[in-house]
């Protein structure tokens, strides 16, 4: 444990993710705030948060955003650590860091960095010459070309998600013939994206190298999960996942991380595809995600390794528990209704259920009526 005037921790988009972020940063002794748009978040009903903040949304007014952080500052302390939860919110601290670094403590890479490895235009062709297999892709400079060329069906993906799914409600098009893939293009043209042939995935198929990795490149601590269930069944979100490790995983993973030179919290996701008998790299997401309560949970603390780095004690992770399995409550109930699932036995973590803290799944329930949902992309 560390003594309570150690500098606070700042969680932004508060839910699911900054739930395991803040449990796991609390029980070193950090004090937390949970800054957020909506006070829905389950992460905010944890006991593990302090203070509870609503701010603006840097998606909708970022300047306000950082306006609020630096009018803030002194209330939260000098050398608060910032932890982003979302795309939006990484790019937000990113941009503004100059000003942000004069009064927090920013734990992961610069703005340059953060926008090539969510590019994936750049992230695809320099895994190529990196020799990291990806799923077939194409560019969309000319979409009529590129409908002829490609086997469907097959997917228009955007550089940055949320702004794709803000537009649109999915967080890809799938196109069937070349007619749809010509119209998704022209509709998401100023949004960058790619085309890609759809790989048939089996159940299982999803991999992730998480990791830490300090300012001057080493590896602090990582692990590799295994997603099982997602929902929706698709294209949708981690539901069951279960730790395993996979040492190509890992040696590709580490790979394009130094080839960006990405310090920080990242999930690099890869598929496994049965026709060429390869994983496959899919992204790279440089923050916090959904289901980090996983590593945390088997000895790979991420959030408490980026905080230890940012106020210089520079920890590293213990002995790594394989095996352990992630689950969301909801929506894992949700998809049992439709179909057998991949059991969640054995050493389980739960989301969001904690005896000990039972603010946030009364939360979860009573979002499921008339105060309704909280909206979060991961």
């Amino acid at each position: 444990m560390i003594a309570s005037s150690t500098p606070r921790a700042l969680v932004f988009n508060c839910h699911i993710t900054g739930l395991a972020v803040a449990r796991s940063l609390a029980a070193h002794g950090v004090e937390v705030s949970a800054l957020d748009p909506d006070p829905r978040g389950l992460g905010q009903a944890s006991k593990a948060v302090i203070e509870r903040h609503r701010c603006p949304n840097p998606l909708e007014d970022e300047k306000g955003f950082v306006a609020y952080l630096l009018d803030n500052a002194r209330h939260f302390g000098e050398g608060a650590v910032l932890f982003p939860t979302n795309d939006e919110w990484v790019l937000a601290v990113a941009r503004y860091r100059s000003q942000l670094e004069t009064c927090y403590r920013v734990p992961f890479s610069e703005l340059s960095v953060i926008d090539a490895v969510l590019d994936k235009r750049r992230l695809y062709a320099d895994a190529h010459h990196l020799g990291i297999p990806i799923p077939r892709t194409y560019s969309l400079q000319d979409p009529r070309a590129t409908a002829k060329e490609i086997r469907y069906p097959a997917i228009v993906k955007p550089a940055e998600q949320r702004r794709f799914y803000d537009r649109f409600g999915v967080k890809v098009f799938r196109a069937e013939n070349a007619k749809e893939l010509m119209r998704f293009a022209g509709e998401a043209a100023d949004l960058a994206c790619v085309a890609q042939e759809i790989v048939d995935v089996p159940a299982g198929g999803f991999y992730s190298l998480c990791s830490y990795v300090a300012p001057d490149g080493e590896m602090r601590g990582a692990f590799v999960g295994r997603k099982l269930e997602q929902y929706p069944e698709g294209f949708g979100t981690g539901c069951l996942v279960i730790g395993e490790q996979v040492p190509e995983i890992l040696d590709r993973g580490t790979a394009i991380l130094r080839a960006y030179g990405y310090h920080g919290i990242s999930e690099v996701e890869f598929i496994w595809d049965p026709e060429r008998r390869e994983h496959l790299l899919l992204d790279v997401n440089p923050r916090v995600w959904k289901w980090i309560g996983l590593p945390i949970a088997s000895g790979v603390d991420l959030p408490w390794l980026a905080y230890s780095e940012a106020i210089g004690r520079g920890d590293r992770a213990g002995a790594l528990r394989d095996g352990m399995r992630w689950i969301y409550e909801r929506d894992y109930a949700l998809l049992a209704a439709s179909r057998p699932l991949f059991p969640a036995s054995g050493d389980v973590v739960n989301a969001v259920w904690d005896p000990d803290d039972p603010g946030p799944f009364a939360q979860l329930i009573k979002n499921e009526g008339p105060a309704g949902k909280y909206y979060c992309a991961c």
